[in-house]
């Protein structure tokens, strides 16, 4: 399936990790299943190579998945116990980590072809820890304009399989790095940017948009599959036959030019003009005559 580039504002990257994360959360990526290839996951949802890598990058940062190198990615593998675990020490913050968008209803047979594995989990980091941080990436990806209201502490319980002490805790994180504030009564929101935030917010959508074009460059000439020196060589005989085009081109132009003028003598000489050409010739003689009589 293509993403919807042209409806979705989000950012494409942002886009295909959501896919990928419900199919997490509903099952169709199982843990220790291995994720497709980015270059089938590139065709598939119709976006660039480096749009993939920022995506997966998106989903290791939530805890999601693992990358093994020369293997691939795959999905992290849940441990029954810890989840229990987390429920009974939620007073100290601790909880499972996760997300999910129940909008998406899934992968189709883009799930043909892949492969298991299993691998610990690998993310020391609490997880209230872990949940504050998807709500940040949330709101620094634009996915929480500022303003917006972020689900209430019930309903990230429900979203992120966890504890109401623990989806508290991820709040006061956030308020604490001046990201939300709370109103009583009507629950919690983005916090506007600062001036010096806002900048920085934009200095790194540009740093991350440079990144990924360097990444897609990089890629782009590992694919070409020929050395600087090759490229360098072909660049330097498209320009030389370019220069001979224009050459001739330029040579061509003056002969027409030159012909042209030859033609219109002889049809002076002959009188031998076509009646179009007759009609023209008179009508310029009018709008001579008739711009004299103006000057005059």
């Amino acid at each position: 399936m293509k993403l919807p580039l042209g409806e979705d504002p989000r950012p494409p990257y942002v886009q295909a990790a959501d896919v990928l994360r419900v199919a997490i959360h509903n099952g169709e990526l199982r843990p220790g299943e291995r994720l497709p290839a980015a270059r089938e996951l590139q065709r598939r949802f119709g976006i660039a190579s480096s749009t993939v890598q920022n995506a997966l990058r998106l989903l290791k940062e939530e805890g999601l998945i693992y990358s093994v190198l020369g293997r691939g990615s795959y999905v992290r593998a849940q441990d029954a116990s810890a989840e229990g675990e987390a429920e009974a020490a939620a007073d100290d913050g601790e909880v499972d980590s996760g997300g999910s968008d129940p909008e998406y209803v899934g992968l189709g047979d883009l799930r043909r072809g892949w492969q298991t594995a299993t691998s610990p989990r690998d993310d020391p980091r609490p997880p209230y820890v872990q949940t504050a941080d998807a709500l940040r990436k949330q709101i620094q990806d634009g996915r929480l304009a500022p303003g917006a209201k972020l689900p209430s502490a019930r309903d990230l319980q429900a979203q992120y399989g966890i504890a109401n002490s623990t989806a508290q805790n991820a709040l006061r994180v956030l308020k604490e790095e001046g990201l939300i504030y709370s109103v009583q009564g009507r629950g919690v929101f983005v916090r506007q940017l600062s001036p010096r935030d806002q900048f920085l917010k934009r200095y790194n959508e540009t740093l991350e948009e440079m990144t990924a074009q360097h990444r897609a460059d990089e890629e782009a000439v590992r694919l070409s599959g020929k050395a600087d020196d090759e490229v360098a060589a072909e660049l330097a005989a498209a320009e030389e036959r370019f220069t001979k085009a224009s050459t001739e081109f330029e040579a061509a132009t003056a002969h027409r030019d030159a012909m042209r003028a030859v033609m219109e003598q002889r049809k002076r000489v002959s009188g031998n003009y076509t009646p179009e050409e007759t009609a023209a010739k008179v009508q310029r003689l009018h709008d001579r005559l008739n711009e004299g009589r103006r000057r005059r």
